[in-house]
């Protein structure tokens, strides 16, 4: 019987053991769909705002079905544009408003991938998407740029401003408001090509606001929408729903966009191997020359880069009256090289500028360290002065033997240009600085090694010259050219400065002027009798981002406006 018994109790348990798992099974698929019910019921229960914000953040997540995306996110703002709408009061619309901020963000930094797709298809001035979960068709126009905005494609890429980050001690210059804040970047060449003279490598970055304007009314279908790029710099209110609203803008953001980098190594490699500085030396203009506005070009110092100028400009970016009438260029050399060429590199750079884009308004320059003596050849008529001082006994000759156009003689002999309406002088060693003399200084000299192009185009007439005593014929470096025993200080000592200039010098809180020093650079090397103003700040060599130095550069860009400002720190910091 048992043989009977068993196979009959197995199967009987099969059966328990199927039932309990259909049982089971049962149980879970009724907990999942009152669950399901309860979330429905959760979500009908959630205000169209906290709906619509939950719809954007899973329209951020989708990755390959781009028109999908776009579709959803403009159903999104669709969806809060009818809430600011509806809204009566300014708090009551702020959700909305940054639910429609990001979507507009959102939108726009897909918008090269769309339009690339739409040109795919044949058209070029409309992009029709339909929402898979709505059913929804949206035709999104370009519609022609009004003044203040920018065409479709006049960018080929952009950055949504809300992921940038700024570092200890910078302030973003953000503008609350309507639209979403972006960095447009536009290119004229390619990605990989050189660019053309005074653009940077990686393309112009400008502040871009986006907006969406929707047209029409009740559910016909396509719905019209229209994504405007707008220029924050020439428009600073938007509407959505025929209601107006101040625009938002986010002027730090271009600056933000660049990478983080190690200022210091980023310096010291651009001084001792300066031919890799490749496309990224020279004046650089960070976005499109305007007419408008007036360049204030920055010029760096020894050991140091473009970058050193970022904090400077964030700070003063905050000033509408600045952010208004000026854009910050950068003039970015080989600090290795000596001063004079590099001297003669921004001298052509603003030559050519000025004879692209007139410069109807002038310019400023603001230099620090070696720098400041770049910005001081730039507003010298040297005749021969620099040239006799270099030469000595043998300047006469060399200057008969040497070409008009050899750039090494146009490097000593030139005259002031006329564009330069100010300067202002930060740290700079008029008069040299001892450490330019000493055994980390010769370490230094030794480790430079100066571009091919530079030493071809020097004179074998000039070398020697420069080398009486035989030996290896070598051209002094930028460091020799900082010494207080420097032929070209010297000279240019004796010159004067053919524009208003300013001074900002360091020293070290010690309060021991004229007997101070930053610790790199002494008071009687950087004080200037003929300057407009000189102020003493309580810092080593860099004081730039001081507060009280940051004062007195607003100060001086809007005395150049014309506009007379009481510095408020006047008599706590010893300006004169």
């Amino acid at each position: 019987m048992l043989h009977l018994v068993f196979p009959m109790l197995k199967t009987r348990a099969r059966a328990c053991k199927y039932s309990l798992q259909l049982i089971r099974l049962t149980l879970v698929s009724c907990v999942a769909i009152f669950a399901g019910c309860a979330v429905a019921e959760e979500e009908s229960q959630l205000s169209p705002v906290v709906r619509a914000e939950r719809r954007l953040a899973k329209a951020e997540r989708i990755r390959t079905n781009l028109p999908q995306k776009a579709a959803e996110i403009l159903s999104v703002a669709r969806t809060v544009a009818g809430e600011i709408r509806n809204d009566s009061g300014e708090a009551g619309a702020e959700a909305s408003i940054r639910i429609y901020d990001r979507a507009a963000a959102d939108l726009a930094t897909e918008l090269p991938k769309l339009t690339q797709q739409a040109q795919n298809r044949g058209s070029s001035e409309s992009i029709v998407l339909q929402n898979q979960r709505t059913g929804e068709i949206y035709r999104l126009r370009s519609g022609s740029a009004r003044r203040g905005e920018y065409s479709w494609t006049y960018f080929q890429n952009f950055l949504d401003a809300g992921g940038l980050r700024v570092m200890r001690g910078e302030q973003a210059v953000v503008v609350p408001g309507l639209g979403g804040t972006l960095v447009g970047v536009r290119r004229s060449v390619p990605p990989g090509s050189p660019p053309p003279r005074l653009e940077p490598a990686y393309g112009y970055r400008v502040p871009v606001t986006s907006i969406i304007d929707f047209h029409g009314s009740g559910d016909a279908l396509p719905i019209e929408a229209r994504l405007r790029l707008i220029n924050p710099r020439q428009q600073d209110t938007a509407e959505i729903e025929g209601r107006p609203f101040p625009l938002a803008a986010n002027f730090s953001a271009p600056l933000l966009s660049y990478s983080r980098l190690n200022e210091l190594w980023l310096g010291f490699i651009n001084m001792i191997r300066g031919e890799n500085m490749r496309n990224s030396r020279g004046l650089l203009l960070g976005e499109p020359y305007d007419p408008d506005r007036i360049p204030v070009i920055f010029v760096h110092g020894l050991l140091s880069s473009s970058y050193i100028w970022r904090g400077t400009a964030l700070a003063l970016l905050q000033d509408p009256e600045i952010r208004r009438h000026y854009q910050f260029w950068v003039f970015s050399y080989p600090t290795g090289n000596p001063v004079t060429f590099s001297a003669l590199g921004l001298r052509e750079d603003l030559a050519f500028a000025r004879e692209r884009f007139g410069l109807p308004h002038g310019v400023v320059l603001i230099g620090h360290s070696m720098g400041g003596l770049l910005s001081r050849m730039q507003v010298t008529n040297s005749g021969r002065t620099i040239w006799d001082e270099v030469f000595g006994p043998r300047a006469q000759e060399l200057k008969a033997e040497v070409p008009n156009d050899s750039r090494a003689k146009q490097a000593l002999i030139f005259q002031a240009n006329p564009a330069i309406e100010r300067v202002i002088f930060i740290a700079t060693p008029h008069r040299g600085s001892r450490l330019a003399e000493g055994g980390i200084s010769a370490i230094a000299i030794a480790l430079i090694r100066l571009p091919f192009d530079l030493l071809h185009e020097i004179p074998e007439t000039i070398t020697d010259a420069l080398n009486p005593k035989g030996g290896r014929r070598i051209l002094p470096t930028s460091i020799q050219g900082l010494s207080p025993n420097s032929p070209l200080l010297h000279a240019l000592d004796r010159l004067p400065i053919e524009a208003p200039h300013h001074s900002i010098i360091g020293d070290r809180g010690r309060g021991d002027t004229p007997n101070s020093s930053d610790g790199v650079v002494p008071y009687w090397s950087s004080h200037l009798a003929s300057a407009q103003s000189e102020i003493i700040v309580p810092t080593g060599h860099e004081p730039m981002t001081d507060p009280r130095a940051l004062a007195e550069i607003r100060r001086i860009l809007l005395l150049n406006l014309g506009r007379s400002e009481s510095h408020p720190l006047a008599e706590s910091v010893g300006t004169r």
